[in-house]
C-alpha cells in the first residue's frame, strides 16, 4: 500500500485550495468518468466540511485528503479493491482515513488558528 502518485486521479489539481462540502464529493462520485465507481467524504474537523474522501475506481480505492499546509488534495494512500466487498473497502478506507486524521491534526488545527487570526 504506496502512494501511488503517477496514478493519481487527474481531476485532483481541479479540486479547491480548501476543504469541500459532501455534495461536492457526491458530485465526483456521479462524475460520467467511467473509472469513477463512487465516492464517500468522510466527515472533517468543522461541519459540513470534508478533509478526506475515498474515491473508489476501477481497481484501486484511493483515500484523497487535504493538505493544509500545502492547501491542496493530495492522495493520502491507495488500495487494491479486487476481491473486497463493497463494506470491506469501506472499512479500509475509514482506518485510513483516521490514520489520517490523527497524523495531521497539528497541522490542520495550526491551519485553523492562521485563517481564524486572519479574519
Amino acid at each position: 500500500m504506496t502512494d501511488d502518485s503517477e496514478s493519481s486521479p487527474s481531476f485532483l489539481s481541479s479540486l479547491p485550495s480548501h476543504p469541500i462540502t459532501d455534495g461536492i464529493v457526491k458530485q465526483i462520485g456521479e462524475s460520467d468518468n467511467p473509472k469513477i465507481r463512487g465516492a464517500m467524504g468522510f466527515p472533517g474537523s468543522s461541519p459540513g466540511t470534508i478533509e478526506a474522501f475515498l474515491l473508489n475506481m476501477e481497481a484501486k480505492t484511493h483515500v484523497i485528503v487535504f493538505d493544509p499546509g500545502a492547501e491542496q488534495w493530495r492522495v493520502y494512500k491507495s488500495f487494491k479493491t479486487e476481491g473486497m466487498s463493497h463494506q470491506e473497502m469501506v472499512n479500509r478506507a475509514s482506518e485510513l482515513a483516521n490514520e489520517w486524521f490523527a497524523e495531521s491534526l497539528s497541522d490542520r488545527i495550526a491551519a485553523a488558528e492562521e485563517t481564524e487570526s486572519d479574519t
